[in-house]
């Protein structure tokens, strides 16, 4: 879903990893103001118990203070209520956090040589067979699907035809993955991750086909995944600041609100426009909608 508005490029969150192995690759300053985090230092330890305090004395000062002089918890800054819920460790979670996170550009970033491959064959020796497959199989649109290729609708959240539609998307990953990543877990970071591009595929889909009757309407590009991530970052970290156009200082509780407003109004509106709008606008309910069932599943 190429966008051509600048949504928002983001910088990693300073966070406390929760994987020991889990190491963001850049911290870019200046891009979001990130929440503070508390972390009590162990090196100001509280003052020890007097020599006459009885049992129950010295017991309480161990529960607590001993406690707080050690605990590290990393969003007890008050900005969000959003904690990562327990769960039991599997593989996924155990790996390098940057394996996913090379691997999603890595994979992106084949399939856009791909593209300019098969049209690079195509031009010069009048065979489509490359380009056909991309078409058939990294594509979101009416066809497909109802010929059976169902797996497009994740498929086309890894396909870039553009340089521009792939830088931009490459970018905003780049400065928003991590962050998420590290709130989330592994596990969960794809999932949102996959759960976002489907829904913003199935959007696209249905809205073009259904209301803008569109048969031949196609779709692709990992906007939606995206979208999705920086909308559950906005709900989780309200306070946060964006940067729209670089410049532009917006806290994530207007601009999520903002952004998803303009794209419902260009879809209703049936903007003239190369953006996939009603895409963008699957995946930011997508986001929001991730971020109210880790909330609810906390209760």
């Amino acid at each position: 879903m190429a966008p051509r508005l600048v949504h928002n490029t983001l910088r990693q969150l300073n966070l406390p990893v929760h994987s020991p192995q889990l190491k963001p690759l850049v911290t870019i300053a200046s891009l979001i103001h990130a929440p503070a985090t508390t972390v009590a230092s162990p090196l100001s330890a509280p003052k020890a118990p007097l020599p006459g305090a009885s049992l129950s004395s010295i017991l309480q000062f161990a529960r607590t203070q001993l406690r707080n002089a050690t605990h590290r918890d990393v969003l007890r800054s008050g900005q969000s209520s959003f904690r990562r819920p327990p769960r039991r460790p599997n593989w996924l979670d155990s790996i390098n956090g940057n394996v996913i996170f090379i691997g999603i550009i890595a994979i992106n970033a084949s399939v856009f040589l791909l593209w300019q491959g098969a049209k690079s064959t195509y031009q010069t020796t009048r065979d489509p067979t490359l380009l056909l497959f991309l078409h058939n199989n990294f594509l979101v649109n009416w066809k497909n699907i109802t010929s059976g290729r169902v797996w497009t609708l994740i498929t086309s959240c890894f396909s870039h035809q553009d340089i521009e539609h792939a830088l931009f998307n490459g970018l905003s990953f780049y400065f928003m993955a991590p962050s998420v990543m590290q709130v989330l877990g592994n596990t969960r970071f794809l999932g949102l991750y996959f759960f976002g591009g489907i829904a913003s595929s199935v959007a696209s889909l249905v809205w073009n086909r259904f209301y803008k009757n569109e048969i031949n309407y196609s779709s692709h590009g990992a906007s939606g995944a995206i979208l999705a991530n920086i909308a559950f970052y906005a709900c989780a970290f309200p306070r946060t600041t964006f940067l729209i156009f670089f410049v532009i200082p917006c806290p994530a509780w207007a601009f999520l609100p903002g952004i998803l407003a303009f794209d419902v109004y260009r879809s209703v509106t049936d903007a003239r426009t190369t953006t996939d709008t009603a895409g963008h606008v699957g995946g930011m309910l997508s986001g929001i909608g991730f971020y109210l069932w880790k909330m609810a599943i906390r209760r």
